[in-house]
């Protein structure tokens, strides 16, 4: 893509917050590591300290490992880019992938969601967060049956235009790729 003055136009970058409705969750996540931490030091310092210790110990990994995933969101929200290399995302707390352009077979925006149907993995993003898991649990079927990979933005979780994040991916995107508008449904 060529920009008239010359150049490639700068990348499109969106930054993509909870909603107010969702952002008790972290805040949730936060308070639950604390409460753990304190229970944890009570029972190491009570009669069954090393049983209870170490069974505190392997309970509270995917404690502190969920409530950091989820204050990340709070610190560093989630962002979107898009440029002549593809389609970036940035997690909170994992560095930012760029899924090529090349790899993505479909863009689809509806009232509630923006889905990227991927035909490779996506990018090195870990299958557990929201926007693969998303996309496992919401893509229309008959779109996912060819990979099941893919990325799905919800606009119920953040604020995000799906118009103006499909504008920021018609700018960039081959000519080949199917960008689907449906918001009007």
């Amino acid at each position: 893509m060529e920009n008239p003055e010359g150049g490639t136009p700068p990348p499109v970058l969106m930054t993509l917050r909870l909603r107010r409705q969702v952002e008790w969750v972290p805040v949730a996540a936060l308070v639950l590591a604390v409460v753990w931490g304190i229970a944890a030091g009570a029972i190491v310092d009570g009669p069954n300290g090393t049983a209870g210790g170490v069974a505190m110990a392997v309970i509270g990994v995917p404690i502190a490992v969920l409530a950091v995933s989820c204050v990340g969101h709070l610190v560093r929200p989630l962002r979107v880019s898009a440029d002549a290399a593809g389609l970036t995302v940035r997690l909170p707390v994992w560095p930012a992938r760029t899924v090529p352009w090349s790899g993505i077979s479909r863009v689809t925006a509806l009232p509630q969601y923006v889905i990227v149907g991927c035909r490779a993995p996506v990018g090195k993003l870990p299958r557990t967060c929201r926007l693969r898991a998303a996309y496992r649990r919401l893509a229309p079927a008959p779109d996912s049956a060819a990979s099941g990979q893919g990325l799905c933005f919800e606009t119920q979780v953040f604020e995000l235009d799906p118009a103006e994040l499909l504008d920021a991916i018609r700018r960039y995107a081959p000519v080949g790729l199917r960008v689907t508008d449906d918001l009007r449904r």
